[in-house]
């Protein structure tokens, strides 16, 4: 309707070009509204029609001045009386000549038809719904100004590759839940999840065989960033809102009917954003409840809408190209109870001193198969002399400087008598290269005694035989890796007590 006020032709359909550039002889301010708003490309426009109006007013007053429609509107009269007389109508199958104004080729004139299209877009907006529409905006900026203030956020996501993620995380990166192939976390594939101080620890949560936390540079973060980047802070997830809330969303409207949806049973609005659909409480206090960010399933709903209705307007991630995710939707519950959640933290955390490396550290040989255990009478010492293989999924990923190896010995006799066993204790070790060597060696005090009658029998025997010799022997000694000591535990734990009272 605006184009046609100012050059004769109708505009295109809305999705596609414009039949006709901006009139050359417009003044500049106004040509570039023109050039905007009939722009090819439907993200190129104006958002809304309020937004057109305020920059053509805008642009009309620094030309034309402060009484621009007055005085373009009396001349528009004058002109459109003169016309009316000199050139009737023109009938059936005979094309005008253009916009009637462009005879009067005065600035005045351009004024009088700038104003007559506001006039129409004005009218358009009072018959559709009485006036301007109310966009519903203020519920989503306080849900996410809110959300970037929590202390943790809980993400609940379904992974339509790779399974199901429960997983908390708090606002200083920490992160704990579940990760499964399962919703309910029961198969026995399905682990717990831990993130310390930049490192996932994993445990198996219904196979008591393999439970406990293992860390494996394989399943680092910065090998399973695929898998884990989505879940980030409070403060970065809702910078990621806000900003998709600032690249022209279409929001929901007041009074629309079809703008009301609920989640989870609870009312809601949505809005449409370059990073998906976001979804907030209808009531006050505003807060985030579900972000289904852009996937496959966006863009075949999409297509079939197309095919159904012969047109159909593209989701705003669709129109931005965001790139697809394998998310089928997330379920967000901002965390407040900050105690509560730290809580968890330091639990998991006290839990990680029996950590191990899993499969990225293993000893493979011990003494070439053999072990040296020697008995006497301060007791039986066993010697351990070991070498294997790093395994380092990636150079990037592997980022354990040391780690603690711990010996342990069930059993050692001496001269057919048992003694007990003995430990290494966690032992420090660099990690260098793609291999790790040394010794370790653990000793039982309680086996003098008993060596010294072992010893004293062997003599016995040997005075009344002439010769006798006995041996000393132990089970095969156990070496487990380990990635922090108690010592890094307790500091950790301390670090995320001092990261809750930081956070007030």
């Amino acid at each position: 309707m605006f184009l046609e006020c100012l050059t004769g032709p109708r505009s295109a359909p809305a999705g596609g070009l414009p039949a006709a550039a901006p009139p050359e002889d417009l003044p500049e301010p106004v040509r570039r509204v023109v050039a905007r708003a009939t722009a090819g490309a439907p993200e190129d426009r104006y958002p809304d029609v309020r937004s057109f109006l305020a920059e053509l007013e805008a642009a009309a007053t620094e030309v034309y001045g402060p009484q621009w429609q007055e005085r373009g509107g009396r001349l528009l009269a004058d002109a459109a009386g003169a016309t009316a007389g000199a050139h009737p109508l023109p009938g059936p199958g005979r094309a005008g000549s253009g916009p009637w104004w462009r005879r009067r080729r005065g600035r005045l004139a351009v004024a009088g038809a700038v104003g007559l299209a506001v006039l129409a877009v004005a009218l358009v907006l009072l018959l559709d719904g009485g006036g301007p529409k109310q966009e519903v905006r203020e519920p989503f900026t306080q849900a996410v100004a809110a959300l970037a203030r929590t202390p943790g956020v809980r993400y609940q996501d379904h992974d339509q590759f790779t399974g199901y993620y429960d997983v908390t995380v708090t606002a200083t990166a920490e992160r704990f839940g579940s990760v499964g192939e399962t919703a309910d976390f029961s198969d026995k594939v399905d682990e717990d999840l831990v993130t310390v101080a930049g490192h996932d620890y994993l445990s198996y949560r219904n196979d008591t065989a393999l439970k406990g936390w293992t860390y494996d540079p394989g399943n680092d973060e910065k090998n399973m960033a695929s898998m884990l980047s989505t879940y980030v802070t409070p403060a970065k997830l809702a910078a990621t809102l806000s900003s998709a809330l600032g690249r022209q969303p279409r929001l929901p409207v007041v009074g629309d009917k079809a703008a009301a949806v609920t989640v989870d049973g609870q009312p809601a609005w949505r809005a449409d954003t370059v990073q998906g659909y976001l979804y907030v409480t209808k009531n006050a206090p505003y807060r985030v409840l579900r972000w289904e960010p852009p996937n496959l399933d966006t863009s075949t709903a999409w297509l079939h809408a197309m095919v159904k209705n012969h047109s159909s307007q593209q989701p705003r991630s669709l129109e931005a190209r965001t790139p697809l995710t394998n998310s089928l939707g997330i379920t967000l519950t901002p965390v407040t109870d900050a105690a509560g959640l730290y809580g968890k933290v330091v639990q998991y955390t006290k839990e990680l001193t029996t950590a191990t490396t899993g499969s990225s550290v293993q000893i493979l040989q011990q003494n070439d198969g053999a072990t040296n255990v020697a008995c006497s009478h301060t007791g039986c010492l066993v010697n351990v002399a070991f070498s294997g293989p790093v395994y380092n999924a990636s150079s990037a990923a592997y980022v354990l400087d040391k780690v603690y190896i711990e010996m342990t010995v069930g059993s050692i006799t001496t001269g057919g008598r048992e003694v007990g066993g003995c430990t290494s204790g966690l032992q420090p070790y660099q990690l260098t290269g793609t291999s790790l060597s040394g010794t370790l060696s653990c000793d039982n005090p309680a086996g003098g005694p008993l060596f010294d009658q072992a010893a004293a029998e062997n003599q016995a025997r040997a005075d009344a035989l002439g010769s006798s010799r006995f041996s000393d022997y132990t089970d095969a000694p156990q070496l487990v890796v380990h990635p922090l000591s108690p010592t890094d535990v307790d500091q950790l734990a301390a670090k995320e007590q001092h990261e809750l009272q930081s956070l007030g």
